[in-house]
């Protein structure tokens, strides 16, 4: 009866229009990716298995090979997710920014746009709650030494920390201009990373709000040094 059953599905599939087992699979290859994300962000590489992954995904575990050709494959597969996506954010960010430095203005108003930049950004993530699985899986890559994930970072922040640096050393002393741009990107995404504990416990919060106001308690706190 089971082997009926099973030819029966495969008979059905085949059935079906390519276009819908098209988006039947990308439908199955998204399920597990944002699966892995979570798990990876939870637990690590290698505190998940890929049992773990397809049961939260609700899918077939031989589907993970088949769709990623493995653990490792999936693994990539997700910190391409996050680097597509922060690039895309990141990269015009920084480029406007860059922009804003090379028209000579002022510092009050560097400060000032640097300020609704990363207003912005907060704003935007805050609202979702799958970015803190992204933070979580980069935080635990950089911290195991995952040397392609170090790759990937640096090419993407390096050049953004550059710019708030040479952006901050004309508000304030140069010498410590580069630790105080790490230290709002490091304060910017923990705040994205931790302000969903925060909301679980403060459902009533206006999310807009508290970016509005965390960036600006940065600001006061980071150019009063």
């Amino acid at each position: 009866m089971g082997s009926v059953t099973v030819r029966n599905r495969r008979k059905n599939m085949d059935d079906m229009p390519e276009d819908k087992r098209r988006s039947k699979g990308e439908a199955t290859r998204m399920a597990l990716l944002e699966a892995a994300l979570v798990l990876f962000g939870e637990r690590g590489f290698e505190g998940t298995s890929t049992r773990d992954i397809a049961g939260l995904a609700g899918c077939n575990q031989g589907l993970i090979s088949f769709h990623f050709g493995g653990k490792e494959g999936l693994y990539d597969a997700a910190r391409t997710v996050i680097f597509d996506n922060l690039g895309s954010i990141v990269r015009p960010m920084t480029h406007r920014l860059e922009e804003a430095l090379s028209a000579e203005t002022d510092a009050a108003t560097l400060c000032g746009i640097l300020q609704a930049e990363i207003t912005s950004i907060l704003t935007s993530f805050i609202r979702k709650q799958h970015h803190q699985s992204w933070f979580l899986l980069l935080r635990r890559s950089l911290h195991v030494g995952d040397e392609k994930t170090r790759e990937l970072h640096s090419a993407l922040f390096l050049p953004l920390l550059d710019v708030i640096g040479r952006i901050l050393a004309k508000a304030g002393p140069a010498e410590d201009s580069a630790l105080k741009a790490f230290l709002l990107v490091d304060m910017a995404f923990s705040i994205l990373r931790d302000y969903p504990m925060f909301a679980a416990i403060s459902p009533a919060r206006d999310a807009e709000a508290d970016a509005r106001d965390l960036v600006g308690m940065l600001f006061r706190g980071i150019l009063s040094r």
